[in-house]
């Protein structure tokens, strides 16, 4: 570059300017306000025009902040900071946000503090950097959700399960799957019937997918409809009410199932007589002579489905081992194809068995064959279907005749608990209308706690929450009152029948989950 003649060429060692700050005249680099830093931050405030305390809407339904949206946000995350710094006026273009932390306040204070760093040009190139603490106060506020929770028929669809068996057991698995997956978090309200659920919720689309996850739990048919709410005749638009009727599968676990010819031959030649060993996304048959199983899947079933169960639990008769001799590979011939899962458990073997209710009537002994000999011995009591004394149709009478048993075995009986599990189930909250009739499912949950610690495989789909109390056993009372000596008598006869029992298996502790118990912290504080 060549150098013109009126370019003045300035001495790099040549010292910079300084002046006096006009306030406390401490020699500085000039500039537009003529004050030094120190001034400048002592005179000039940019957190003038930012609020020191804030106020955050939380639902305390659903523990969500309104941002707006209503967005979920754990304590301390970066969604939180994210709907606290939002909140703030004053920070914009002007006054620029450089830095944001928390300060750590205590969780049940209600109190939020955020720490801010802001910056200003206070004047040309001189920027002000400040530090801030603002504090939010957590107040509740209802979201629009939960008010249309708490707000009768406000619905727009519907899902109805229904079962056309005289148990519940069914119903009470199938809410424990639902806890375990979160399959309720869309819903509004939930209504017992005699005849099954009703799950109610705000969006068609949030029924059809927990539509979809009880098909996949349960061999289900679906049907759906609408019913005409509003219709605005300007604007062509339609308000309706969407409902989703699903009928379950109405054979149930431990069920006997008569397969008619045609459904034998589809099933390339299966048994007359066959045993549900399993319910989930189909149903799993086995035949208890020759462990041959077969898997139905939903579609299938439902195109030509099996006529009703021939026997369920409420016809299971008491037998007692008197002998077991295992029959060896060759001879059961079961096919490597036909593969189910739990088939590991079952054995087949050569039983003598005896009805628990002629001991000391009759000496009729029943010699037969059955698949539940891997975990029975002799003296063990074991539950079955007694097929000469069940009241059938003619097709099932012609089966049952064919069949080459009297009584099929079921599987294996264990002593009544007569102390509190370590575990418990939780169960869904119901809406209940005054004056409806209240379903007690007691019984039915007992057995699904029964199968539950029998069945590992089946615990795996359930979360069991330890208790707060270890289990206690139950003390025998001193004395009676006259008036209640049978009801005493009827209890040590039934003490004394299950001497003979085995105890039940207990599920082990590391397969619990720990439980909050707030009641119990209340009396530990008081």
């Amino acid at each position: 570059m060549k150098r013109q003649h009126d370019m003045t060429v300035s001495n790099p060692t040549e010292p910079v300017l300084s002046v006096l700050c006009c306030s406390c005249g401490v020699p500085m680099v000039p500039n537009n306000t003529m004050r030094c830093a120190q001034c400048l931050k002592a005179e000039v405030s940019i957190v003038d025009g930012i609020p020191r305390n804030c106020v955050l809407p939380m639902c305390r339904q659903c523990k969500r902040y309104n941002r707006p949206p209503w967005t979920s946000a754990e304590l301390e995350s970066r969604e939180l900071l994210g709907v606290c710094l939002k909140r703030i006026r004053g920070i914009g273009k002007d006054v620029r946000l450089v830095d944001a932390a928390f300060i750590w306040t205590e969780e049940h204070s209600k109190r939020i503090r955020v720490k801010i760093t802001v910056q200003q040009e206070v004047a040309a190139s001189s920027v002000l950097q400040q530090t801030m603490v603002v504090e939010f106060t957590v107040v509740n506020q209802q979201c629009e959700d939960c008010q249309k929770s708490f707000t009768p028929h406000i619905f727009n669809a519907t899902v109805q399960v229904r079962q056309k068996v005289p148990h519940r057991r069914t119903f009470c698995f199938l809410e424990q799957l639902i806890l375990k997956h979160d399959a309720h978090e869309r819903v509004i309200s939930m209504k017992e019937t005699r005849e099954g659920l009703d799950f109610n919720f705000a969006q068609r689309s949030h029924a059809q997918r927990f539509a979809d996850f009880v098909q996949s739990c349960v061999p289900t048919k679906l049907k759906n409809s609408k019913h005409l709410q509003t219709h605005d005749a300007h604007t062509n638009v339609y308000n309706y009410k969407y409902t989703i009727m699903l009928e379950l599968c109405p054979i149930c676990v431990d069920d006997l199932v008569h397969v008619p010819k045609g459904h034998s031959a589809q099933l390339s030649g299966a048994a007359p007589l066959m045993l549900c060993h399993k319910i989930s996304n189909g149903v799993r048959l086995v035949d208890a002579l020759t462990l041959r199983c077969y898997d139905i899947p939903s579609c299938e079933y439902w195109k030509r489905p099996l006529p009703a169960p021939v026997c369920s639990r409420s016809h299971l008769t008491e037998f007692i081992i008197l002998n077991v001799e295992p029959v060896e590979v060759p001879e059961a011939g079961t096919p490597a194809k036909h593969r189910l899962s739990g088939r590991g458990k079952m054995q087949l073997a050569d039983l003598e068995v005896a009805r628990a209710s002629d001991f000391g009537k009759n000496d009729e002994r029943l010699h037969i064959r059955s698949h539940v000999s891997s975990n029975v011995r002799p003296g063990n009591w074991v539950l079955g279907y007694d097929l000469r004394t069940v009241n059938v149709t003619e097709d099932v009478s012609d089966a049952i005749r064919e069949h080459r048993t009297d009584v099929i075995l079921v599987r294996k009986q264990f002593k009544k608990r007569r102390h509190e599990r370590q575990w418990e189930l939780r169960r869904l909250q119901r809406d209940r209308e005054e004056g409806a009739e209240v379903i007690n499912d007691e019984a039915d949950m007992e057995a699904v706690c029964q199968d539950l610690e029998e069945d590992a495989e089946l615990r795996r789909g359930v979360n069991l929450y330890r208790t707060a109390e270890p289990p206690r056993k139950a003390k025998p009372e001193a004395s009676a009152p006259a008036g209640e000596d049978s009801t005493a008598a009827e209890v040590e006869q039934q003490a004394d029948d299950d001497d003979d029992l085995e105890e039940p298996p207990e599920v082990p502790l590391a397969e619990l989950l720990d439980g909050l118990h707030l009641a119990d912290e209340e009396e530990a504080d008081t």
